[in-house]
């Protein structure tokens, strides 16, 4: 079984055909010369990505570092705050007026809800604090504090202060929304995680879905507090990253193929739809270019107009020459008719002077002028029957017809009864060859009778068996064997003849004494 199903063939030739046609090579030439542009642009576009990144980490690390110094200030102005505060309650029994100086500076740093505060001692005891106070100081009692009084918990950034003889305590917890307003970041923006660390310990103040991987992290440490600040931004994502490099390439094949399918509209339907036209021409047809397309080219439009003026010129011209070749073909006919008239009116001018002659000698001259005469006749007559299908002169009936007359004029020149036999393919020869075999048909018969034995006479035209092309003419006679001395002169009279003729044939006359044959080799035509 072929591997190949009979439905695959039409397609693979198709697709050849395709590959092998202009409209390929156009569209590969344009690939390979936008190619370069499209290397150009995926590496432009993987570096100005490449430089986005860069510059965006530049200023995510500047705004980390500004936010983280805001922080910073923030934390020292509370601790600062609350530790003046702390001594002063010691110092002071008026805990109202201090607590409520509290608040306001607080109010300047935090708007209200942002920020709890509270004061105690270390018995428990709560000399003022804001809504969610009481709670702050439950929770600092198992919170973790470091060196510098921060603690960090699910709830916010816990800062701890004391007065200096350390009797007491100032909580100030940050709550989330507060550091969130302190270091500028917005809960709704989901392009951007901003988180607290410290230690161990990590306050998400933005959505945690933010800080997925593929985004980058910067860091930044907030003051010698030991919190960290970190701001991490959802990277772009890896669809738009691979769309923004294969975007070039799409546009390369796009521009490609544009480019392909306008010069196919332009130029190569509407030369195959002229070439179709232009194939199915034969001489003396008019082309008819087919309606122009809407985007065919001008020039493919000009070329099937001066196609149209071309075949109808060449239309013109040819119904010109025909009409010339019918003229010249009446007036051929017309000349050959003449000729073979004349030649008629001159043999019987002849057969009128030898039924006058006085002499023997005289109507033996007479008849053998009208036995040239009528071989000539006979080839003219021939050639005209072969005139309309142009194949030249038909041999076998020509010699017939000569061998005919020979009978007739032998039997009326000496009485005798001449046999002439006869041996002819059927081949046509050229006027001009025939014209000379037929004078030296009529001149051997001559000298047959002119040699007066009455030996038979064979005429011959053979083709070659090893040569298509050509034939051997013969003329046999057993009075051609042996000549008497008496008539050497009427031999060398007919041989210098017979050699003119053979000279006019371009070919050698043989003369083969024990068989009694002159012979040549003539050409035959197709």
């Amino acid at each position: 079984m072929s591997p190949h199903t009979p439905s695959q063939e039409p397609a693979r030739t198709v697709a050849g055909t395709w590959l092998k046609g202009t409209a390929a090579k156009i569209f590969f030439v344009l690939m390979l010369a936008l190619l370069p542009m499209a290397v150009g642009a995926i590496v432009a576009s993987w570096q100005s990505l490449h430089t986005a990144e860069e510059e965006k980490i530049e200023v995510m690390t500047a705004a980390a570092r500004q936010s983280a110094r805001n922080l910073a200030a923030a934390v020292d102005t509370v601790n600062t705050v609350q530790t003046l505060t702390a001594s002063a309650l010691v110092a002071r029994d008026a805990p109202r007026d201090l607590c409520d100086g509290l608040q306001r500076v607080l109010g300047t740093i935090a708007r209200p809800g942002q920020i709890e505060t509270v004061i105690g001692d270390a018995a428990g005891r709560i000399y003022c604090q804001t809504e969610q106070g009481a709670a702050l100081m439950e929770r600092a009692r198992t919170a973790r504090f470091s060196r510098s009084g921060l603690a960090l918990s699910g709830d916010g950034l816990t800062i701890r202060s004391q007065s200096r003889d350390g009797r007491l305590i100032v909580l100030t917890q940050y709550t989330r929304r507060g550091l969130m307003t302190l270091v500028g970041s917005d809960d709704q923006d989901r392009r951007r995680y901003v988180a607290v660390r410290f230690g161990s310990r990590q306050l998400a103040l933005t959505d945690a879905a933010a800080g997925t991987p593929g985004g980058a992290v910067v860091a930044a440490n907030v003051g010698d507090t030991g919190l960290e600040l970190l701001l991490t931004l959802r990277g772009t994502g890896g669809e738009a990253r691979a769309l923004s490099l294969v975007m070039p390439l799409l546009l390369w094949l796009g521009a490609a193929f544009l480019g392909w399918i306008v010069v196919r509209w332009a130029l190569i339907q509407p030369l195959v739809a002229l070439r179709r036209e232009v194939a199915t021409y034969t001489p003396g047809k008019v082309v008819h270019p087919p309606p122009p397309m809407a985007l065919a080219s001008s020039e493919i439009v000009e070329l099937g107009e001066a196609f149209h003026e071309m075949s109808t010129e060449v239309a013109e011209h040819e119904g010109e020459m025909q009409a010339a070749l019918v003229r010249q073909m009446k007036l051929t006919r017309e000349v050959h008719h003449r000729v073979k008239n004349n030649l008629q009116i001159i043999s019987s001018l002849i057969s009128l002077h030898w039924r006058a002659s006085a002499s023997a000698d005289m109507s033996s001259c007479y008849i053998g002028i009208q036995r040239r005469v009528d071989a000539l006749a006979v080839v003219q007559r021939n050639h005209y029957a072969e005139l309309d299908e142009e194949r030249g002169v038909r041999a076998r009936p020509m010699i017939h017809e000569i061998a005919s007359g020979l009978k007739t004029s032998a039997h009326v020149q000496t009485g005798v009864e001449l046999e002439v036999a006869t041996d002819c393919d059927d081949v046509y020869l050229h006027q001009d060859v025939a014209a000379p075999i037929a004078f030296m048909t009529a001149e051997l018969a001559d000298f047959a009778i002119a040699l007066g034995r009455g030996e038979p006479l064979t005429v011959s035209l053979v083709r070659l068996p090893d040569d298509p092309g050509r034939a051997r003419f013969a003329v046999s006679s057993p009075a051609f064997r042996r000549v008497a001395a008496a008539d050497a002169d009427k031999v060398d009279l007919f041989e210098r003849v017979l050699h003119g003729l053979a000279r006019q044939l371009r070919t050698p006359l043989e003369h083969d004494f024990e068989a009694g044959r002159y012979h040549l080799l003539v050409p035959l035509l197709a």
